[in-house]
């Protein structure tokens, strides 16, 4: 399926580093365990992953990533920056790496990426300011139950 923008790139040699085959597709939530991010609803259902500003209300007014086509071949990054300088400052830096302009504005506009392609991906992360889900390890959780214990009243 072509996508908006005339061109639609293909899950390739990168592919092998998200478990999947040729031709097989990826989807957000997919995306998401890949990299360690989270995925939320926007205010009309659709999945995105948020970045920065984290103090807006509403997950379509912050930078996010969104599955732009439907076979999971192209993703989108929503960056919504305050200046027109700061936006080309960042398509400076993302359309050397790979990336297609989708939409663009002043100050604000969507470039498409391939989410095989992991540098594509890591640099669509840091641009959209999304924070990286660290797991805690045995031996922090471990820390963690026994504060618990100890400042729980007994049952």
């Amino acid at each position: 399926m072509p996508s908006r923008c005339g061109s639609t790139p293909s899950i390739g040699r990168s592919a092998g580093l998200l478990g999947l085959r040729e031709g097989e597709e990826l989807d957000i939530q997919q995306f998401a365990e890949q990299y360690r991010v989270r995925v939320r609803r926007d205010s009309c259902g659709d999945e995105v992953i948020p970045g920065k500003p984290r103090h807006t209300t509403r997950q379509e007014d912050r930078r996010h990533i969104l599955q732009h086509s439907d076979d999971g071949n192209l993703f989108g990054v929503c960056l919504l920056l305050n200046s027109a300088r700061a936006f080309g400052n960042a398509v400076r830096r993302l359309l050397p790496a790979g990336f297609i302009s989708g939409q663009t504005g002043d100050a604000e506009g969507v470039l498409l990426f391939d989410p095989a392609n992991p540098e594509q991906a890591k640099a669509a992360i840091r641009e959209a300011g999304i924070r990286i889900r660290v797991p805690a390890s045995p031996e922090r959780l471990a820390q963690l139950r026994t504060a618990r214990a100890m400042s729980s009243p007994p049952v």
